[in-house]
């Protein structure tokens, strides 16, 4: 697919054709953490409605970090957009791009992401393949006969 050059002959600096901008440190973050965030125009197009967050909705304030960490033209904005706290609070739940994850995670090692979430002590799925989620379980299918027993797949019925 062919770039759009610009006015000037520069390539189109679209957010996914540019690096990340990450600040060398995230104590330089200086964003809000209470009330609204109100991203710029060019983070998300449409009304100043749609550009607005409740930073005590989770939802909202998840989706306003991801489009700052992905759309941010600069250093700058990020800046002044994001709070420390809130982002090492949140940074494990953001759906991000890989290559934003790992441009963050290199800079800020602190936030680098464990491979297992658990704590020792904790308990295992019966399948003991992994540890177990608060989340979406996988059931084990049930047949139903047509005297209304129910067999789990794996199990003897009784």
């Amino acid at each position: 697919m062919s770039f759009v050059p610009a006015r000037d002959g520069r390539k189109n600096r679209s957010a996914a054709n540019r690096a990340p901008a990450v600040p060398d440190r995230i104590e330089d973050l200086h964003g809000s953490s209470l009330g609204f965030l109100e991203v710029p125009h060019h983070m998300a197009c449409g009304h100043a409605s749609r550009r607005r967050y409740d930073l005590d909705d989770p939802v909202q304030l998840r989706h306003a970090y991801e489009q700052v960490l992905c759309e941010a033209a600069g250093c700058g904005e990020v800046e002044d957009l994001i709070n420390p706290e809130m982002l090492r609070r949140v940074w494990r739940d953001l759906h991000l791009p890989s290559r934003v994850r790992e441009a963050w995670e290199t800079r800020h090692p602190t936030l680098r992401r464990t491979v297992n979430r658990t704590t020792p002590g904790t308990r295992t799925t019966g399948s003991g393949r992994g540890p177990a989620t608060t989340g979406f379980a996988r059931r084990g299918r049930v047949r139903v006969l047509k005297a209304g027993v129910r067999i789990e797949a794996g199990r003897a019925g009784t």
